[in-house]
């Protein structure tokens, strides 16, 4: 059966904000151990223990994630597995307005199913909300290094401390590797097809923006987003390649195995959508900008340039970035109405227009003349 993926309908985003649990039922953790328990017991059919459950520290506004193992006897032996369970957010003032967690879970099965690109091995998921209030899906633990958001990597962290130059770039070199692996997949392999007749997959996420925008501001209007969003629309790119986009491609989001030598498994696949495969290489290259000319700190060195990095995925990919300033600022336009939605939703509203996102947003549109001309 072919799948149809839309733009953007589910979204998890890591940002330093006020404390809050998007699903409260968690906060029984109790209760929630015995739920799961019954359920892995009843799918694998024998007794199953749960110790060590946890949220750990980092979980975001759009999405709770759960740690611990499992254990149970087999053939007279003990045995355990740690996991990972995502659930489904619940949130009075979400980051985005749906959170698609079945279509995310698809897609790592695909990906995994019909790849080499590593990602994490999938347990169940649970589409009925009636054991825990909500849906949910399992993954087993991969183990390695996942480098920080917060504080961001080139502030803070490990990666800053413990690596050297030369392991920060192997680590770079090899995420762009993966990514490039996977653009050259064949998405109806992956059993998705292209997305409905008619627009572009361009144009729909162009119109999931503008939509997003009128949401997330409830009612009001963020100056700098409105103008990119114009920019965006008028200097459409023509004759664009389609295949399966990762979406939120970020160092960030990879797992990469203890000495740091190639990547262990690759995460979050919320945002996955059909489009222009150059769009992941703008994203990639973006957030790592986001967190150095954004917050006016430096690079982390070793870390290849970004014409470097285009230079590499060109090759490595066979896809052309003959679009990659077009997709910069339309990076910049989804993080900077994605950090403004989260500013207005945890009632940080004097930081809803000048948030350095926003102002990063803005240098953007600058570079490219869009502000001149409107």
């Amino acid at each position: 059966m072919a799948l149809t993926i839309r733009p953007y309908s589910r979204r998890k985003w890591r940002v330093a904000v006020k404390e809050e649990r998007p699903t409260p039922l968690v906060e029984d953790l109790d209760g929630t151990r015995t739920k799961l328990e019954g359920w892995f017991s009843e799918r694998r059919d024998t007794a199953i223990t749960i110790t060590g459950l946890d949220i750990p520290e980092g979980t975001g506004m759009s999405n709770v994630t759960l740690l611990f193992d499992i254990h149970w006897q087999q053939d007279g032996r003990n045995h355990s597995q740690s996991c990972v369970a995502r659930l489904q957010p619940e949130i009075e003032r979400p980051v985005f307005p749906s959170y698609d967690l079945i279509e995310q879970y698809h897609v790592m099965e695909a990906v995994g199913r019909h790849s080499d690109i590593p990602v994490p091995t999938l347990l169940g998921l649970e589409t009925d909300p009636g054991l825990l209030g909500v849906q949910f899906y399992i993954m087993e633990y991969t183990a390695g290094r996942i480098p920080s958001d917060m504080p961001p990597y080139n502030m803070d962290g490990w990666m800053m401390h413990e690596t050297s130059e030369a392991q920060r770039e192997v680590m770079w070199r090899s995420a762009v590797d993966v990514m490039s692996r996977y653009h050259k997949l064949d998405h109806k392999v992956l059993g998705y097809e292209a997305i409905a007749e008619g627009d572009t997959p361009l144009q729909q996420q162009l119109a999931y923006w503008q939509e997003y925008h009128d949401w997330a501001m409830e009612g009001t209007h963020h100056e700098i987003g409105a103008a990119a969003l114009h920019w965006l629309q008028a200097n459409k790119p023509e004759n664009e390649p389609t295949v399966l986009c990762w979406g939120d491609s970020r160092i960030g989001n990879i797992i990469f195995s203890e000495n740091l030598e190639n990547v262990a498994a690759v995460l979050d696949w919320e945002m996955a959508v059909m489009g222009n495969p150059v769009q992941d290489i703008a994203w990639f290259n973006f957030i790592d900008s986001a967190f150095a000319e954004g917050l006016g700190a430096p690079r982390l060195p070793g870390l290849p340039s970004y014409e470097d990095t285009v230079a590499q995925w060109q090759q490595a990919s066979g896809h052309s970035a003959r679009d990659y300033d077009y997709y910069v600022v339309f990076a910049a336009m989804r993080y900077g109405l994605i950090l403004s939605r989260i500013m207005l939703a945890t009632d940080q509203a004097d930081q809803v227009q000048e948030n350095f996102a926003s102002l990063l947003l803005k240098k953007h549109l600058q570079r490219v003349g869009a502000l001149s001309s409107m």
